[in-house]
């Protein structure tokens, strides 16, 4: 007959209320080893001096103290420890922010079912024992970026960032994405839905953007017929196909206070009516939200609601510009390089130079991984040549870099001599004429497409065409 495998540990439960020690010993029981129970800070630091813990559950509100400040404490002198925070709903920001600081898991207080919480242990003292947790983590982690098309950035700042969509992603809780454009929003949207309990059901997303505000409110909500001119048969909307699946709303900031109205109630209550409808239809849908403006100024505006900011951002993931970590730019390169000839069953073994790709690092990718995508595609297409070198690259950007060069040695030599000559040959212009001079160059740059003019600028293509007129 073969034994079962016991684990025994160490777990230390620090929660105030003497009810809720009881509870989770009981959970816990004594099969996976010895579990002491306090009620402090400073008595759970008296015992984590006499003795070593794998596992601890740290309630976030504690009597002298926080329960973030213990979690710190514990991954500075027991990194391997896993530590559970249990938080109240309107803590939960703070519980994610703990995910940066090494916790294994956050639970919200009242448990939704005993089950969730035994399962959750059982799972944190296997990883316990198999001392794999990270190794098996970042094996999950390739898995879900390799298959949206992701590649895991040599920056820890970006790492971490994936590191918390990943542990986040079974969570019941909206987020809320922002970047410039072309960052990859929502492939990283994409990521936590693959990575998600939701994974089998509708990933969907609708840009908030480029559909009119009557359009836009009927693709979310559906209409009943006769709703409007035109409506002719019953319609659901995406809230309602997409229930128990993810939702996606890229550039929220462009929706309008009639939408941020019917989206905040949503969120709140997983109710809605079509348009027309007097019915409440139940959704359970997981939101996330992308955007590339400010929307902490568009409220400051008063043309963005300040309670939906909240609903919305429980969790933060802001990815960074192309230009603050051009050192994977190399890696994304090799990467379009093997999409595009699988693409177009191509037969090349083309590499780009190392002074090639110095001088793509110096160009300034105002459209991030998009315009590299698009730029890397131009090349590989048109140049028949096994190396890229500096002379195959497009003119736009060699003029660029030599501009940029140029005006940083304008800057060094005025720096130097700190006389001023040169601001005698500054000519300023009206910004209107600046910025529709630059929308024309950028126009001409994507042979009139306004749809990639607009992502390249960073705005809709609703406010270019605006700006056009």
């Amino acid at each position: 007959m073969i034994k079962k495998l016991v684990i025994r540990i160490n777990i230390l439960v620090v929660d105030d209320e003497k009810q809720m020690q009881t509870l989770l010993k009981k959970i816990i029981t004594s099969e996976y080893g010895q579990v002491i129970a306090v009620g402090d800070i400073k008595t759970a630091s008296k015992e984590m001096n006499e003795r070593k813990f794998q596992m601890a559950l740290i309630d976030l509100m504690l009597p002298d103290g926080s329960g973030l400040s213990l979690l710190k404490h514990i991954k500075e002198i027991e990194p391997d420890c896993k530590c559970i925070l249990m938080t109240g709903y309107g803590t939960i920001r703070t519980a994610v922010e703990a995910i940066n600081y090494g916790a294994y898991d956050y639970l919200e207080k009242p448990f939704n079912s005993m089950e969730e919480l035994r399962g959750l242990i059982q799972n944190a003292v296997k990883s316990t024992d198999l001392n794999t947790t990270k190794a098996n983590e970042f094996e999950c982690i390739s898995y879900y970026a390799n298959q949206v098309g992701m590649l895991i950035s040599n920056y820890e700042k970006m790492q971490q960032l994936l590191y918390t969509a990943y542990r986040i992603a079974n969570k019941k809780i909206s987020v809320l994405i922002t970047g410039e454009t072309g960052t990859g929003k929502e492939l990283l949207a994409r990521f936590i839905h693959l990575a998600s309990n939701r994974s089998e059901n509708y990933f969907t997303s609708i840009n908030c953007g480029a559909i009119h505000e009557n359009l836009l409110e009927s693709e979310l909500f559906g209409h009943e017929k006769g709703a409007f001119t035109g409506s002719v048969a019953a319609k659901k909307g995406i809230f309602e196909l997409a229930d128990q699946g993810t939702l996606f709303l890229d550039e929220l900031g462009e929706a309008s206070q009639a939408i941020q109205v019917k989206l905040l109630r949503v969120l709140e209550s997983g109710e809605f009516m079509r348009v027309g409808g007097e019915k409440l239809i139940q959704t359970d849908v997981r939101v996330i939200a992308a955007t590339n403006s400010d929307l902490e100024e568009l409220i400051e505006r008063k043309n963005f609601r300040k309670d939906l900011y909240y609903r919305l951002n429980v969790v933060h993931l802001d990815i960074l510009p192309l230009r603050k970590r051009v050192e994977d730019i190399p890696q994304l390169i090799n990467f379009f390089v093997d999409s595009i000839v699988s693409k177009y069953d191509l037969s090349t073994n083309l590499v780009f130079s190392e002074l090639a790709l110095e001088v793509l690092k110096l160009y300034p990718w105002h459209g991030n991984i998009r315009e590299l995508y698009n730029i890397t595609q131009q090349i590989v297409l048109q140049v028949e040549t096994d190396v890229i070198e500096i002379k195959h690259l497009p003119r736009q950007i060699i003029s660029t870099v030599n501009r940029n060069e140029d005006k940083e040695k304008v800057m060094v030599g005025h720096n130097i001599k700190s006389n001023g000559d040169d601001e005698e040959n500054f000519n300023p212009k009206p910004l209107k004429d600046v910025e529709k001079e630059y929308i024309e160059k950028t126009i001409n740059y994507f042979d009139g497409n306004l749809s990639m003019a607009a992502k390249a600028l960073g705005i809709s293509r609703a406010t270019l065409y605006r700006k056009v007129k």
